[in-house]
């Protein structure tokens, strides 16, 4: 499938930005979510996994350059393309230096921070995580953020959720019952392995009553089918 989109975070304290950048890159087959704040960016970043970052430099609590240098330090290696309007060539080094891997400056032409995005994203290292893909009709599962994404939004999924939703992946089109279900979950009780697929059917399901992918089989099981 080739309906996959990247899941981009744009950071950036005017509002204008965020509203014209967000609607151009949803344009362009791009996930969007925005924050005007690190605050904001900071919790986004605990609940979502994102394929690139648009950082802008003159941020008003810390400026993105500390930001960025945070982002790296915690380990995350997601590419930051920052935006600034400050042109001399010893503030694109600063930049490069804090962890950004592009600069661009204000006022810049759309269709080139689009060129930039492309190129970052379809680097041999990232374009690895559409190998941990795994769909589900047009929605799918990423195995390693554990981020499932229904009708291009991302749907939150509890730990124990990722975890079974994983372990049926693995079998698709096989049928496993509950007490196998409940040892590959630790122990996880039978009648808890129900309500978790109740919750999972809840989240990827179009009409849960009439489950098309995560499905009942009588007297067997669960199965899951793309």
């Amino acid at each position: 499938m080739d309906s996959f989109k990247p899941h981009i975070l744009i950071v950036d304290d005017d509002n204008r930005i965020l509203k014209l950048l967000k609607q151009f890159l949803c344009k362009n087959d791009f996930l969007v979510s925005i924050a005007n704040s690190v605050l904001e960016a900071e919790k986004l970043l605990k609940s979502f996994t994102f394929d690139l970052i648009i950082l802008d430099i003159m941020l008003p609590d810390i400026t993105g350059l500390e930001f960025a240098s945070s982002i790296k330090s915690s380990g995350n290696t997601v590419p930051i393309v920052m935006l600034t309007a400050l042109s001399e060539p010893s503030d694109r080094v600063k930049g490069l230096e804090s962890g950004a891997s592009d600069y661009l400056t204000k006022p810049f032409e759309p269709r080139e921070l689009l060129l930039r995005i492309n190129n970052l994203i379809n680097s041999p290292i990232n374009s690895t995580k559409k190998q941990n893909i795994r769909w589900l009709g047009n929605n799918y599962f990423n195995l390693q953020s554990k981020e499932f994404t229904k009708n291009n939004q991302t749907i939150l999924l509890s730990s124990t959720e990722q975890k079974l939703l994983e372990i049926l992946i693995q079998q698709i089109g096989q049928s496993i019952s509950r007490e196998e279900l409940s040892k590959m979950m630790g122990g996880l009780s039978p009648r808890s392995i129900d309500v978790q697929i109740v919750r999972i059917r809840n989240k990827i399901e179009d009409d849960p009553k009439k489950p098309k992918y995560l499905r009942t089989v009588r007297n067997e099981g669960y199965v899951l089918y793309t």
